[in-house]
């Protein structure tokens, strides 16, 4: 176990061993009222009160959860069917008007019939770099112009994988490339891991996460060279998740369900942003 975990661990640990002492002193609050009371009687009666009003509390967040649940369940279900609708739109030469009831033509200024549809060039990378959530630097830039879709795959709630997909390029042998949240279940603020996947790039001077760096040294009469490499930002240094932080990646799966899948046109037209301070909270705001 690693020493975030253990620091994790130990976390969970003493809130554990807090809300034991906490429900302690309320029993031992709770014995000392009820030991003043003036009578046998009047102690079962409040005793039976406190035990009602227990239960009455119970049943209610166990019902309020329940009711919460399914609400987010049909939410999680429809935005699956705006996205997909969305990346039709996006990434084909769909039609729009086969995509909108006729009674809503006038609603959506629909285009002619006979007008040709084209995919949205550099859609999906023109909206991550115009996020500016991620460090994107001058490779991930010629690579993210292979990106012809982002797949939001929902899993057990809340927990989902993305799935981005490449045009086959010069960059990397895979044309698919996974992350996947897994969240605590019915949970959407406790993400209990990540998994991420290996990306095989054709060479190393393709490999946008690390910079190449040569120099000559001298030995003897012989002069050589080496190539050092030295790991750098990178957009795509994401789908490692090797000793990551589950907090900054909590922010991540939030961004990408909260705000970047939902608002996608308006980071394309780059007139949103959104910037995260220190402690994962965002300050979202527009352009005039």
């Amino acid at each position: 176990m690693s020493s975030q975990e253990n620091h994790k661990e130990s976390e969970k640990d003493y809130k554990n061993d807090s809300n034991i002492k906490n429900d302690e002193e309320e029993q031992k609050k709770l014995i000392e009222a009820m030991n003043k009371l003036p009578s046998n009687s009047i102690k079962s009666k409040a005793t039976f009160l406190y035990n009602l009003n227990e239960d009455m509390k119970s049943q209610y967040l166990d019902k309020y959860k329940e009711e919460k649940v399914k609400i987010e369940l049909q939410e999680n279900e429809n935005f699956l069917e705006y996205l997909n609708k969305i990346r039709d739109l996006v990434n084909t030469s769909l039609n729009i008007n086969s995509t909108i009831d006729l009674n809503d033509e006038q609603k959506y200024s629909l285009l002619n019939e006979d007008k040709e549809f084209t995919p949205i060039k550099n859609f999906w990378s023109t909206a991550l770099i115009n996020a500016t959530f991620f460090e994107i630097n001058d490779k991930d830039k010629k690579i993210l112009e292979k990106l012809t879709d982002i797949c939001f795959i929902p899993l057990d709630y809340p927990s989902f994988k993305l799935e981005f997909r490449f045009e086959p390029n010069e960059y990397m042998k895979e044309t698919t490339l996974i992350k996947t949240y897994n969240f605590i279940h019915h949970e959407k603020d406790e993400l209990k891991s990540v998994e991420g996947c290996e990306i095989n790039w054709i060479d190393d001077d393709k490999n946008p996460t690390i910079k190449l760096a040569t120099k000559k040294i001298k030995k003897g009469k012989v002069r050589e060279t080496i190539t050092t490499t030295k790991k750098i930002d990178s957009f795509f240094s994401i789908f490692n998740t090797k000793d990551t932080d589950i907090n900054k990646e909590l922010v991540e799966a939030q961004f990408f369900r909260n705000d970047f899948l939902q608002n996608m046109l308006e980071y394309y037209l780059n007139i949103m942003e959104i910037h995260y301070d220190d402690d994962g909270e965002d300050a979202e705001g527009e352009d005039n």
